[in-house]
């Protein structure tokens, strides 16, 4: 009996020769969530599936499914991000993004938001519109919130004030006001982490806009540089993994 096509969305996240003519491609799609799949004769001159085995290639794959892998069959190739492999930066920051949706996702676990910010996130980068550390920001941000991780940064979590002196504590999972924070958290331990207004407003339209429009606004260098030293101390917090792509960024 004939093994069954299965046809799935996804991005290519990373390629590697295997045989003399074959690559095994991990592909994070929208289904299956992250999964291996082998692309035979990938690496042949003129083969008609070599494009399928690029990496941040989207599109469309058919594949048979293995004992332990899949086999890429053919695909529909909808977007071919060139960009990424001609530009060393970009390269170096896609390659962190692969990582990161990596280290998230898992086999034959839907995947459709992450592969949706990974697909918005290779954009934005393309078109050069945004600067490569605010897309690192808010793939950063929206990831977390797609996994569950999100920081309450709209009010205090104990008393649901929304103005005054609000600081962030991770411990707590987001804002509390200088009360709460005194009757519930032991200064010794945390003292709280303190966002200007203009960089409380970003990570919050980060947080509630649709990723279609996630990569459509700017900031002040000032406040860049607040944010990205924020989500530091933040993947400080939630997150004890050690991404080897950083070493490039």
């Amino acid at each position: 009996m004939a093994a069954e096509l299965i046809e799935v969305t996804g991005m290519v996240l990373a390629a590697s020769p295997v045989k003399e003519y074959d690559k095994r491609i991990e592909l994070l799609t929208r289904e299956r969530g992250r999964i291996s799949a082998f692309v035979t004769g990938a690496r042949r001159v003129n083969s008609k599936v070599s494009a399928c085995a690029i990496p941040f290639t989207f599109g469309t794959y058919y594949l048979y499914e293995g004992r332990s892998s899949y086999n890429v069959q053919s695909a529909h190739i909808q977007k071919f991000f060139s960009e990424i492999a001609d530009d060393f930066d970009i390269l170096c920051y896609a390659s962190y993004f692969a990582e990161l949706a990596r280290y998230f996702t898992r086999e034959n676990v839907e995947a459709p938001q992450e592969l949706l910010l990974l697909y918005v996130a290779c954009s934005a980068m393309t078109r050069g519109q945004v600067s490569l550390p605010l897309v690192r920001i808010i793939y950063e941000m929206r990831m977390m919130q797609i996994q569950g991780e999100a920081l309450e940064l709209f009010h205090c979590l104990d008393c649901g004030k929304e103005e005054g002196e609000l600081k962030v504590y991770f411990s707590r999972g987001g804002f509390l006001c200088r009360d709460c924070a005194a009757r519930s958290v032991r200064p010794e331990r945390e003292k709280g982490y303190s966002l200007s207004g203009d960089a409380v407003y970003a990570l919050q339209f980060i947080l509630t806009t649709s990723l279609s429009k996630l990569f459509s606004f700017r900031v002040s260098d000032t406040v860049e540089k607040e944010l990205a030293d924020f989500m530091k101390h933040y993947f400080e917090h939630y997150l004890h993994h050690t991404f080897q792509s950083l070493a490039f960024l």
